[in-house]
């Protein structure tokens, strides 16, 4: 397991609240649990960095093999239409983002640290893809001005 995964499970408590939800719901089996970023989409829209993760719900995203969970939400696995795992490296290391589809025409994406027990589950009928994260520009102002701000700092 990598350790970006290892270290962002630890700040979420990803054990700690797996744990709590097995012993709530002990006719569930838990299938995958981690620590992720979720937001809710307009419609299929394509992976970016951008404002929409700075503001996204920050919880523990658990699998079972009757319903997906991530605090306050609960989409249930006989109402997605569409589930497809992207599957993308970047800097800091590999990751995932999953995107649902409901029947009701809900559309939400969960960022996550890569785990291969999401594409190893039979629960979900997953399409697993390659990809890539598109920065929005958003996400590339912020670096530059992240960037020029330590270039003042160290030519100061």
């Amino acid at each position: 397991m990598q350790l970006q995964k290892q270290i962002t499970d630890f700040i979420y408590g990803t054990n700690r609240v797996r744990r709590k939800y097995e012993a709530k719901y002990p006719a569930e089996t838990v299938l995958a649990a981690d620590a992720c970023k979720g937001t809710r989409v307009k419609g299929e829209e394509q992976i970016e960095r951008g404002a929409k993760w700075v503001v996204s719900k920050r919880a523990v995203i658990i699998l079972t093999d009757k319903n997906i969970s991530c605090g306050d939400w609960l989409i249930k696995l006989d109402d997605i239409e569409k589930a497809t795992l992207v599957l993308f490296d970047s800097f800091w290391g590999a990751g995932q983002v999953l995107q649902i589809k409901t029947k009701e025409q809900l559309h939400f994406q969960f960022g996550m640290q890569r785990n291969p027990a999401w594409d190893s589950q039979d629960a979900l009928p997953l399409t697993v893809e390659k990809g890539k994260l598109k920065y929005s520009w958003y996400s590339i102002i912020v670096r530059l001005l992240a960037v020029a701000y330590l270039l003042y700092l160290f030519l100061r």
